[in-house]
């Protein structure tokens, strides 16, 4: 019967435009995924590269302190020439070992952030690259997404204008059956195998699953009431 073979191929459209709308539905989601990975990965090497430059100025306001004690300890070895009492070459004498110990302690600080920069620097740059690497994958996998999301557009439009021109084939009351099926069922056409309804997988009676097989009319299963279609299978 070429009515019901039409309406199974209304359904089968339909079915395909719900689940490619399905699917383009669900893509802003996943595209905004992506683009947080894509903040995160910068927010970590931001947050890296800030490391580098917050050891950068310790190190400089260090080498500041040193420069200055340096200073300090060379003028009080000036003044421990000009002293003119014991008690104040012992305390100018307390003050150059004070700033030479001082001098000691952050030059080995120094060198310490000195080695944490060169380790902060072979990390940055490591993570730099596994930036670069996830970065072109994720930017793939949007460009993927929009092109699949372009590519299911196209597809819908084309299957709205074919289903389009069946419906103008359908007879009106037979439309309105199965308008009215599935919106009570969700869907309105199942196929029939084996003398079983695939809606509702019920068996259909000998009798009534023979004359289905005639495909002269249209025929409802006794238990859902959904239109029954019969296909032959292609031979293989």
């Amino acid at each position: 019967m070429e009515e019901l073979r039409l309406l199974w191929r209304i359904q089968e459209l339909e079915f395909s435009i719900k689940e490619a709308e399905e699917e383009t539905s669900r893509y802003p989601r996943e595209r905004k995924k992506l683009e947080e990975e894509l903040l995160k990965m910068d927010q970590r090497l931001k947050e890296a590269q800030k490391e580098m430059e917050d050891l950068e100025k310790r190190r400089r306001r260090l080498e500041q302190e040193l420069e200055d004690l340096r200073i300090k300890v060379k003028k009080s070895k000036i003044r421990l020439l000009e002293v003119k009492t014991n008690k104040e070459y012992e305390a100018v004498l307390n003050e150059i070992e004070w700033g030479q110990n001082a001098i000691s302690s952050l030059e080995e600080e120094i060198l310490g952030i000195l080695e944490e920069i060169d380790k902060k620097k072979v990390e940055f740059e490591r993570l730099k690259e596994e930036t670069k690497l996830e970065r072109g994958k994720i930017n793939e996998l949007i460009s993927r997404l929009e092109n699949r999301q372009k590519e299911l557009k196209e597809k819908v439009l084309e299957w709205q204008k074919e289903k389009g021109e069946l419906v103008k084939s359908v007879p009106e009351e037979l439309l309105g059956l199965y308008k009215n099926l599935k919106q009570k069922r969700g869907f309105a056409i199942a196929r029939v195998k084996d003398e079983i309804c695939q809606g509702c997988f019920l068996h259909i009676p000998p009798q009534l699953y023979n004359e289905i097989l005639k495909n002269e009319r249209i025929y409802t299963c006794p238990n859902c009431k959904r239109i029954l279609y019969y296909e032959k299978e292609s031979a293989s």
